[in-house]
């Protein structure tokens, strides 16, 4: 499953679930976040800040029922598992809030990297490390204005960003194993074999030195009748 697929259609779930209430009214801003944790799964977060008239319209429809909310994401992502769901919202600034965590993680590539497809109206802006920057203008929520940042595991190796401008853009990279850590696991195999050879040839040595004792012994005499 494409990460770009799944945030997408989170955030249609999320806000745009039910376009009738929502008509041509969408949220202002759309800020995301999606953080790859090392084992493979993502972490999630989308906030939406709306003008007055739009949020008023998605409150009374699903910001007052986080419980509706909840089973509305359930039945659409029912095919995926969802965890953490938690949600929130902030009258005053007219901002709302949704974090998720899911299994569903990058593509494994046939060359052994891993990818995470860009939308193609987004453009990186910047990158620090393992953290990279997109933004653009979603034509599919009426020109809505979105930044992405993308977390990468902390062992990430070789990260690029590829057929920039296309829409086959993605940040692909790998995964580095630590060499120490290899090293340590053949260290306690190692140790392991040696103990248990010299473990072995002392069980042998101990069962040579027995045998001649034994052989050795004088013959009982005999009983006297």
């Amino acid at each position: 499953m494409k990460i770009r697929i799944f945030a997408l259609l989170t955030v249609l779930a999320l806000f745009g679930f039910c376009r009738s209430a929502f008509g041509q009214l969408p949220a202002k801003t759309l800020d995301s976040i999606l953080e790859v944790n090392a084992d493979g799964s993502v972490n999630l977060t989308f906030q939406l800040a709306f003008d007055a008239r739009p949020w008023e319209i998605w409150r009374k429809n699903v910001g007052d029922d986080p419980a509706r909310l909840r089973g509305m994401m359930r039945h659409q992502f029912s095919a995926y598992v969802i965890d953490d769901f938690k949600f929130e919202k902030d009258d005053l600034n007219r901002t709302a809030k949704l974090t998720l965590r899911s299994p569903a993680g990058p593509d494994l590539r046939l060359d052994g990297r891993y990818q995470i497809t860009v939308d193609a109206w987004c453009r990186l802006i910047n990158h620090t490390g393992r953290e990279w920057f997109f933004s653009g203008a979603n034509p599919a929520a009426g020109g809505q204005q979105v930044t992405e940042k993308i977390i990468l595991p902390a062992n990430t190796a070789e990260a690029t960003f590829v057929n920039a401008g296309t829409p086959d853009q993605a940040l692909v990279y790998a995964l580095d194993v630590p060499a120490g850590r290899s090293r340590l696991i053949l260290w306690l195999g190692a140790l392991v074999l040696v103990a248990g050879g010299v473990m072995l040839g002392a069980g042998r040595l101990a069962a040579r030195g027995i045998a001649p004792a034994a052989a050795a012994a004088p013959a009982a005499p005999p009983k006297a009748g």
